[in-house]
């Protein structure tokens, strides 16, 4: 690999996407008979400007509002704009995806100036920058930007530039409103995807819950109800988490409600996580999302008014590690902690054994960003 920055980079990361899922959800029964399968539409969104008064309560309020703009091509085009919840918190949710292009024509020659600027906005975990073999997304040569799990890629696609970034990589960007100004003003940029997640710590609004304001209506805008579907036991539920689906990602609006504490690994969290993905298909992502993610997150279905109390990713990624790392201690003295016991005989001492067994590094499926200085601290025991 050839490095094009050398300040290092440092951070450790745990994937926490859930696989999409494509079975329905069972039928809702009514005095012992099957009710009518939800409805399947295009998109859950309103085809008219929707109107409102002074006296509308927030969550009467529409999640996306039409906007007429003009084309590259000069033609005139609908798009939809989502809509804050006006009393909403603003850091309800954390931003745990943004992917956004923008105009590049810098050549190869100037690549080392210009992800030199990158590494002043970004800081030091997301470098050294390393090429990636092939391209990314249409585009013809992409990047790693360090441990963070970010990618650049340019090359082709009219002209412009991607700028990816997971949750893992959002959650080591040092200054958010410094970020937006640099891809907005200084760039030109525009928001292909945006992810909002909010973590419901004890479980509160559990992925049962989010079914029944499905069928409630609480998906709805416009009177349109969007498609559903589920993943994992719901017959019978294993622990193993369960999630439930709201919407097509092909439309660019998808909701995500699932079992976050036992997908990581403890049958008996309650931890739920609530994501909404927002695609630029159709519509405008406003750049406000990055800056007041709850809000937007809030407002983007009236199941999600609740989402008021603030997040935290340092919360977050206390509970992750806390879950893995006591699933980890449980298989290890399961599977090892005979052998241990006969190491600390032979080997004279507990130091002895750790001498032995010690290697630098931390597991993978313990490698969680959290901002420096909040390193989160292992349970005892």
């Amino acid at each position: 690999m050839s490095h094009l920055a050398s300040t290092p980079g440092n951070l450790v990361t745990a994937d926490a996407t859930v696989a999409n899922a494509g079975t329905a959800y069972p039928r809702r029964a009514e005095g012992g008979a099957d009710a009518p399968a939800p409805r399947r539409v295009i998109r859950g969104e309103s085809s008219s400007p929707p109107q409102t008064t002074a006296s509308d309560s927030p969550e009467s309020l529409p999640s996306e509002n039409l906007a007429l703009y003009a084309t590259g091509s000069g033609r005139a085009k609908f798009v939809l704009i989502p809509q804050p919840k006006p009393d909403g918190q603003p850091d309800a949710a954390i931003t745990d995806y943004l992917n956004c292009t923008f105009p590049f024509e810098i050549g190869t020659p100037g690549l080392v100036a210009w992800f030199t600027e990158l590494h002043a906005v970004l800081g030091d975990a997301f470098t050294p920058v390393t090429t990636r073999t092939g391209g990314l997304h249409g585009y013809q040569h992409s990047y790693r930007l360090g441990d963070s799990r970010a990618l650049f890629a340019h090359g082709g696609q009219r002209g412009t530039a991607l700028l990816s970034l997971p949750g893992e990589a959002c959650a080591q960007v040092p200054d958010w409103p410094h970020l937006v100004s640099w891809l907005r003003d200084e760039l030109g940029g525009r928001i292909t995807r945006w992810d909002g997640a909010v973590d419901d710590y004890e479980g509160q609004h559990s992925v049962d819950w989010a079914v029944e304001q499905y069928y409630a209506g609480q998906f709805g805008s416009g009177g349109n109800q969007p498609s559903c579907s589920v993943n994992g036991n719901w017959h019978q539920p294993d622990g193993r988490g369960r999630t439930f689906y709201v919407g097509r990602r092909e439309h660019g609006k998808y909701l995500r409600v699932y079992e976050k504490g036992k997908q990581l690994g403890d049958p008996a969290s309650p931890w739920v996580r609530w994501e909404i993905e927002l695609h630029n298909k159709d519509r405008r992502i406003p750049w406000e999302v990055l800056l007041e993610p709850g809000r937007y997150a809030a407002g983007a279905y009236p199941a999600l008014a609740w989402a008021q109390a603030q997040a935290s990713r340092i919360e977050t990624a206390q509970q992750a590690v806390d879950i893995g790392y006591a699933q980890m201690l449980h298989y290890a003295r399961q599977s090892y902690g005979k052998f241990i016991n006969l190491m600390l005989a032979v080997e004279g001492s507990p130091d002895a054994v750790v001498a032995k067994l010690r290697q630098p590094g931390v597991p993978s499926r313990l490698h969680y960003p959290v901002p420096p200085g909040h390193d989160p601290v292992l349970p005892a025991g």
